[in-house]
């Protein structure tokens, strides 16, 4: 069975193309297209000077129920995490806000998104809570904390799923940042490593850290569901300050 062709079950995946960097890091390109598009307003300014003050990896005092989690999870059904043409990586996603109408085994990677809306998409543009946002009540704590959210998910690394080295929206003008909280035992440095600017960073299963990932990360699983809920939160001032309140670190 040809793993970079089907899925576990031999069912053909819905493979993207391999990364294109001309096509998706060319920012001078999209600058000179629409100069409006990249320029960041005074709240951005402001957002980014805070959030850059607060540090790259930072955990947060937010609590939830995992032993509730693990019984709720059971009941989920995962897809396949954007496969790329020619590359077998073991990694899943379930979706818990989307676009209007996504179930949670729709789209859950923007390139997916994209391909499948035929427009460009924003993480901001993803704002509908599927039913796994509202059958998963353990994580309710987690994400109600914030109201509005962008796109969010849970990513689910097998053994020897990774994401390659990459930045999230690395301009001033993006529209979320991320939060990200590390479920499950197979979630700790034991079972998964989250590398940050060549620096591997300290992960407490269960626990949510603010992540700066706009600077250049990949992460490996060496165990079978390593779970990760992945918050794209609305880059506000008042959920910059919601951040601050929530820090470990104070």
């Amino acid at each position: 069975m040809d793993l970079k062709k089907v899925d576990k079950d031999g069912k053909p995946l819905n493979l993207t193309k391999q990364a294109n960097r001309n096509e998706q890091s060319d920012y001078y390109g999209y600058w000179k297209k629409d100069p409006q598009s990249l320029e960041p307003s005074q709240e951005d300014i402001k957002c980014e000077l805070q959030l850059q003050a607060l540090g790259d990896f930072e955990q947060l005092e937010l609590n939830f129920d995992h032993n509730l989690f693990q019984k709720q999870i059971k009941d989920q059904t995962f897809v396949p995490y954007l496969r790329r043409e020619g590359i077998s990586n073991d990694r899943e996603g379930l979706l818990l806000v989307g676009l209007e109408g996504d179930k949670p085994t729709d789209s859950l990677s923007r390139p997916e998104a994209i391909k499948r809306a035929g427009r460009m998409l924003y993480e901001s543009d993803f704002r509908h809570p599927t039913q796994a946002y509202k059958d998963l009540t353990s994580l309710h704590p987690l994400l109600d904390y914030w109201g509005q959210l962008g796109r969010t998910m849970i990513i689910r690394s097998n053994q020897g799923g990774w994401f390659p080295p990459h930045r999230d929206s690395p301009h001033l003008s993006r529209d979320c940042f991320r939060v990200i909280t590390f479920l499950g035992n197979a979630s700790g440095m034991d079972s998964y490593e989250w590398w940050l600017n060549d620096t591997r960073q300290t992960i407490i299963a269960n626990k949510t850290y603010f992540v700066d990932t706009r600077k250049v990360h990949r992460t490996h699983s060496w165990e079978a569901d390593s779970l990760h809920l992945i918050l794209n939160v609305p880059k506000t001032w008042k959920n910059v300050m919601k951040l601050m309140s929530c820090l470990r670190y104070y």
